[in-house]
């Protein structure tokens, strides 16, 4: 497809064509058009988890995400918690705060050591970023946001 700029970027699925028969390629958990379907199956495949970790659209949204947590929340473990709740609704359990807290620390620290990486992954997407967060600690947010929003919890409930 060729991406809109400006005013139209955000309107894509909004606006497409949807045949009768086949369904758009680009929504994963569609039903049928031809029956009446009471529950769609799941999507769990490899072409899933391709799109939802590396396609702009995600890696904006979890830039964004990240930036909204980080204005609102000071603390690390707020942060997750605040992310978590955002993603899955619910609170995180204290062993899942231990293990996001355990990511984001090896996050700053990789991007920490590659604050070119970090540049280019907050550069993903036109939505304007807030110049005043810390690339380093921005860049390593969104990388724990995007697996946030890749959970099979947050995709699939």
């Amino acid at each position: 497809y060729a991406q809109d700029h400006g005013d139209k970027l955000y309107r894509r699925s909004l606006y497409t064509f949807w045949r009768r028969i086949i369904g758009p390629t680009m929504f994963f958990d569609v039903a049928k058009r031809q029956t009446c379907s009471v529950k769609t199956a799941r999507t769990n495949t490899p072409l899933h988890a391709l799109v939802t970790l590396n396609d702009t659209t995600y890696v904006e949204a979890a830039r964004a995400l990240a930036q909204r947590v980080m204005q609102a929340e000071s603390g690390a473990e707020q942060r997750i918690t605040a992310a978590f709740r955002l993603c899955a609704t619910r609170r995180p359990q204290q062993n899942e705060i231990k293990v996001l807290a355990d990511r984001l620390k090896t996050l700053r620290q990789q991007y920490g050591r590659d604050p070119e990486a970090a540049a280019k992954l907050l550069k993903v997407g036109e939505s304007p970023r807030d110049e005043g967060l810390d690339a380093v600690q921005h860049a390593a947010f969104t990388n724990l946001c995007l697996l946030l929003l890749n959970l099979d919890e947050t995709l699939s409930r």
